[in-house]
C-alpha cells in the first residue's frame, strides 16, 4: 500500500489455507476490493502453492 503497486486482489480458482486448523477456502466469486483479507483462528490465511 502506497508503495506505487497495484494491489493484487483475490481471483477466482485460487486457494487459501489456515496454518494453525487447516480450512481450506476457494474464491467462487473473483474479489473488486483493493485490499482484502482472509481471516482464520486470527491469522490471515496463506495461499495454497500449486
Amino acid at each position: 500500500m502506497g508503495d506505487g503497486k497495484e494491489e493484487e486482489s483475490l481471483k477466482k480458482g485460487e486457494k487459501y489455507r489456515c496454518q494453525k486448523c487447516g480450512l481450506i477456502v476457494t474464491i467462487e466469486s473473483p474479489c473488486t476490493c483493493t485490499a482484502c483479507d482472509l481471516i482464520c483462528c486470527g491469522l490471515p490465511l496463506k495461499p495454497v502453492k500449486k
